[in-house]
């Protein structure tokens, strides 16, 4: 769907319960509440509310027999409305959420949970716990929705700043063991080329050519050697043995070696990306 194309239907749905997606892990029922110029609001039966970028859309299902609502309740929605003000546009939208805690895609392999470090004009920077720092193309999110955060690990708080262009945020990538696509489309390795055409990582013995258009996702797993943390924790825990042999348990808790050094990696990572984005501009 283009821009402004079907908003005449979709606009006719709004206050009626609707399914978006007739199937799969991006399917969501609830309450349409406003659709924008690229963009629909929805609010589920659970209460979360769901954004899907209207060029992403495959259906919109108007589940008739459970649309029906009371004028109270209409009037109750509609008084809501009126206090919440959408951006316009779903870039703007993304921009609004940036260093929240949301959740990419409704489930299975493309979907993400994390904090949105940057909205540029063609692709989103997220730090995630189970996939490190990743990216995906903005033309390519099915869905954006805000969540409450399960991060276990101390955050960077930095900004990630960068190029705007998606191929520029490839190339910064560059010499760096990367991960492309999800599913069955994934491919991982490291990736030694950019151009305007395609990518090229290298696996063992493989040589893997992924066309620059479909890309739609790339991440940097941010992992720490458990016998490395072990020895680390073992040392720490010798030294305090030898030098402080009367310490008890109403010392202070001690830090959480793994995550702070998660942390420190992730932030070095990022502020190595940024700084490669930005070379030539």
């Amino acid at each position: 769907m283009a821009d402004k194309v079907g908003l005449s239907y979709l606009e006719k749905l709004v206050g009626r319960t609707v399914t978006v997606f007739k199937g799969g892990p991006h399917s969501r029922t609830g309450e349409l509440l406003v659709v924008k110029s690229d963009y629909l609001v929805l609010k589920t039966e659970d209460q979360q509310v769901v954004y899907y970028p209207l060029t992403q859309l495959k259906s919109v299902i108007d589940n008739t027999k459970n649309s029906a609502v009371s004028i109270e309740h209409l009037y109750t929605r509609l008084a809501a409305q009126e206090t919440i003000v959408y951006p316009d546009t779903f870039q703007e939208l993304v921009q609004s959420l940036q260093m929240g805690y949301v959740q990419v895609n409704g489930g299975g392999p493309s979907s993400s949970k994390g904090y949105l470090l940057d909205a540029k004009s063609e692709y989103i920077a997220l730090t995630t716990e189970e996939k490190g720092l990743v990216f995906y193309r903005l033309d390519q999110i099915k869905s954006i929705s805000t969540t409450e955060s399960d991060f276990s690990e101390v955050l960077p708080t930095i900004a990630f700043g960068g190029s705007h262009l998606f191929t520029d945020l490839l190339r910064s990538l560059l010499l760096q063991w990367t991960t492309v696509n999800h599913g069955p489309d994934k491919v991982e390795g490291i990736l030694i080329e950019v151009n305007d055409e395609y990518s090229v990582l290298v696996k063992h013995k493989e040589v893997i050519y992924v066309p620059n258009d479909s890309i739609s996702f790339v991440a940097q797993k941010i992992e720490v050697e458990e016998e490395e943390t072990n020895e680390d924790q073992n040392m720490d825990s010798t030294t305090q043995n030898v030098s402080q042999p009367e310490m008890t348990q109403s010392n202070t808790q001690p830090v959480n070696t793994t995550s702070a050094r998660n942390s420190t990696i992730r932030r070095m990572l990022i502020e190595n990306i940024m700084r490669n984005s930005t070379v030539g501009q």
